[in-house]
């Protein structure tokens, strides 16, 4: 009898899970109702609910009559992903919103240990991320690689994004697993809008990844002047030097930018300074044969 009953709840739990996925809400109320069903049971192949199912699929009366009959919306799937982040990566800000109302805990760490919030950055779903602010989701949590929602946003170039989450305050200085800040990344992709906004916000300049890298030397290494030109204006320190003794006046020389080797030289840049193999700027121009950058970095 055991055996047989146990049969007979697999058969009515794989029923229930495939009448929230596909969409059957005639069915799922009538397994609900028959009081035969666990709400919560997980699939056995991805350990999804049937609120993942129906929020994936995007049936949103399923997931409203789900929650509002007592489905746990903060259950993992074997890749770790809520229903909440599952609303998030397929669009559906409707859902989401039904699974805020519900209770659904906004900061858990699901693929890769990235939140909802995280997700809805990366993929550049403004109107997603101010639904999960709103509604209390934590700003500042890292996922594996130490990435936070202002830093996803600063290197993927989503400036409304950025700027919403600096103003609704946002760690702006916090680093990444190599060191990066989103200043550092915004300066890497040359992102001038989001460095003007980070800038703006207060950002702390001159923090050094784990290479020993600034803002500004990225910047003058990618040949990013105008992104250059702000930093400078905004006091970034001009000879800051990191684990190999290079400075960005020694990366733009490299690059052969005059522009940058200009700004920098006008600015105040030292020119003297030497790398770990006792290389100046100047060194290094003569070497590769920049010629125009030779005479900037010789002029009275």
């Amino acid at each position: 009898m055991d055996f047989l009953s146990n049969l007979v709840g697999k058969d009515k739990t794989r029923e229930f899970l495939d009448a929230c996925k596909l969409g059957q809400i005639g069915n799922v109320e009538r397994i609900l109702k028959s009081g035969k069903i666990d709400i919560n049971s997980q699939d056995s192949y991805g350990g999804n609910t049937g609120l993942i199912f129906a929020t994936n699929m995007g049936h949103k009366d399923i997931v409203k009559l789900l929650i509002e009959s007592g489905a746990n919306s903060n259950i993992q799937e074997e890749s770790g992903d809520t229903a909440l982040i599952s609303a998030v990566k397929t669009a559906r800000g409707d859902i989401v919103e039904l699974l805020i109302e519900g209770g659904a805990d906004l900061n858990i760490r699901g693929q890769n240990s990235e939140t909802a919030l995280k997700v809805a950055v990366k993929l550049g779903y403004k109107d997603i991320v101010e639904l999960l602010i709103e509604g209390g989701a934590d700003l500042n949590v890292q996922d594996q690689n130490g990435e936070t929602a202002l830093i996803s946003a600063a290197t993927r170039g989503h400036k409304d994004i950025a700027d919403l989450l600096i103003k609704r305050g946002a760690d702006l200085n916090i680093q990444d697993n190599s060191g990066n800040t989103a200043l550092n990344d915004a300066a890497k992709k040359g992102h001038k809008g989001i460095v003007e906004l980070l800038i703006k916000g207060g950002t702390d300049l001159n923090i050094q990844d784990k290479n020993g890298n600034t803002a500004l030397i990225y910047a003058a290494e990618m040949g990013h002047k105008e992104v250059v030109k702000l930093l400078i204006e905004g006091g970034a320190k001009l000879d800051v030097q990191n684990h190999n003794g290079e400075t960005a006046l020694m990366f733009s020389a490299q690059l052969g930018d005059e522009g940058i080797v200009e700004l920098l030289i006008k600015c105040g840049a030292d020119p003297d300074i030497q790398d770990e193999n006792g290389n100046t700027a100047l060194k290094i121009a003569e070497e590769i044969g920049f010629d125009d950058i030779v005479k900037l970095l010789t002029k009275e």
